[in-house]
């Protein structure tokens, strides 16, 4: 991208320069070469300004290409979410909606193609789909052009080579703004990416795991601004134990501890708890000299990760951790019943948007201050995108997925977050500024996505915490021999492949 600014810049530059020799060479008979009142010798030379392309003009590498009015069959995960990221039927007046609509209208119109959407049956039935999804690639019907699937269980068709190496692909240039770095870097396995994903998924950001805080309760109980603590680097798993620990009022005196009374903190101790990897930025895995992924876990971090989460969770007087997904617990904060929730953005558009009080968005902690970058997770309902072998044009299809990653970062990511969350959501500028800092933190790795293909590894606190254990030693003994054996007969998979 800066590639490009300058490249722009330059060129207006040498225009500039080609324009002023013009007029110089048509006063020429009229110059005086020793300097002239209208152009001094000694003048400092005229400085150009800088040229700032708006986010909306910024350019890509697609070359003129047109596919004939070719249809292009997009394979959506078949929720409501996973649907409309991808295909929207008409212009309905909201915002987020239409920008999908005029992102599609403009890379149809720009490449002579005509997308439509399959829905499969829901992450409920992803299963379903998978194997359906299976016995299409397999019988290469050519159904699905591009395939946008599940995190959780669409790596699992990596495996049996049912997707094309993205890296051979023509047309997809991932050094750009709208592909995710991680996952570009994370998921090369033996040189090779089946999937990436980006802008051209809101699923990567209505997915980003974050903590919420309660403006008034905080003015209630003399917090500090949690702003700053985060700037600062202080936000920290001890300091949020510190922060609520011990603000907790039995509200309706019924002498349980319960969703009904006022906490420093609610969570939940599963989907939730997976936000402290990403967080603290663990690391399971190293590579060999192939570039595939081998096990390699720093166990005295991890049980040092475990007993501060445990601690903050079971051992605080003022939490109130739920062991579900903890869907609703952000409405105890909505309600002023509550200093922090964890939650994800989509929580936070659907029950915070029209609540009185002012809230404000934070990213989940550092494990200690010695960390020197935030971390945030996408739970794994972010959308994966791939191509499948028996595609039809798989140049066409490459074509396509960066024409509209490329639209989704120049408008629709901007109405979204900028619109929908930063501005309609968000009640002040430092609330945009941690949001921006949230995105940029986000860290999606191999053993996050190919979880559930490699014996589950990344699920060590979504485990542990609902049993109210921290024991991870005896828990890594009796699991790391079986996760390396299952991740070792997956890497062979996939170098079988060769």
């Amino acid at each position: 991208m800066k590639k490009i600014l300058s490249l722009l810049l330059a060129l207006l530059l040498a225009a500039s320069a080609l324009v002023s020799c013009s007029e110089g060479g048509q006063n020429a008979e009229n110059t005086d070469p020793q300097g002239s009142p209208s152009s001094p010798a000694d003048a400092a030379p005229t400085e150009e300004p800088e040229t700032e392309l708006a986010r909306e003009n910024v350019p890509d590498n697609l070359p003129e290409l047109d596919y004939a009015g070719a249809t292009v069959v997009i394979h959506s995960r078949g929720d409501s979410e996973s649907v409309t990221e991808v295909f929207v039927d008409e212009l309905t007046g909201e915002a987020v909606a239409d920008s999908i609509f005029e992102r599609n209208a403009i890379v149809s119109e720009r490449l002579n193609v005509s997308i439509e959407c399959f829905a499969g049956d829901g992450w409920e039935n992803y299963n379903n789909t998978v194997s359906a999804l299976r016995s299409s690639i397999m019988s290469a019907d050519g159904a699905y052009d591009i395939i946008a699937g599940w995190s959780a269980r669409i790596p699992a068709l990596s495996l049996e080579g049912l997707f094309l190496d993205l890296n051979q692909r023509s047309y997809l240039d991932f050094g750009q703004n709208w592909w995710n770095d991680s996952v570009v870097s994370e998921l090369q396995i033996g040189k090779k990416l089946y999937f990436v994903t980006g802008d051209i998924a809101r699923t990567m950001l209505s997915a980003m795991c974050v903590y919420a805080f309660n403006q008034k309760v905080a003015n209630d109980n003399q917090v500090e601004n949690l702003y700053d603590v985060v700037k600062e680097h202080r936000w920290t798993i001890d300091y949020v134990y510190a922060l609520t620990s011990g603000i907790h009022t039995d509200l309706d005196g019924n002498g349980r501890a319960d969703q009904t009374d006022y906490w420093g903190l609610v969570s939940s101790s599963v989907n939730d708890a997976d936000g402290y990897m990403q967080g603290s930025l663990v690391s399971m895995m190293t590579r060999d000299e192939e570039g595939y992924p081998v096990l390699s876990v720093d166990e005295e971090k991890m049980a040092n990760l475990v007993t501060k989460v445990y601690h903050l969770m079971w051992e605080n007087d003022g939490c109130y951790a739920i062991t579900g997904d903890g869907t609703n617990i952000v409405d105890t904060l909505a309600q002023d019943k509550a200093l922090l929730a964890t939650t994800r953005l989509s929580a936070v558009v659907s029950s915070l948007g029209d609540m009185e009080s002012d809230y404000g968005i934070l990213p989940y902690p550092l494990m200690d201050e010695s960390q020197q970058d935030y971390g945030t997770r996408v739970q794994d309902a972010v959308s994966l995108w791939c191509i499948p072998i028996d595609v039809k044009n798989a140049d066409m299809s490459a074509a396509v997925m960066e024409a509209l990653a490329a639209q989704s970062w120049r408008t629709t990511t901007p109405v979204y977050f900028d619109k929908a969350l930063k501005s309609r959501y968000s009640r002040d500028p430092e609330t945009s500024a941690m949001m921006d800092l949230i995105k940029d933190s986000v860290l999606i790795n191999f053993e996050s996505l190919y979880n559930e293909s490699i014996g589950n590894p990344w699920f060590v606190l979504r485990t542990l915490m609902p049993q109210k254990k921290d024991n991870f030693a005896s828990f890594w003994a009796s699991n790391k021999k079986v996760i390396g054996k299952t991740l070792e007969r997956a890497i062979q998979k996939l170098k079988d492949l060769d």
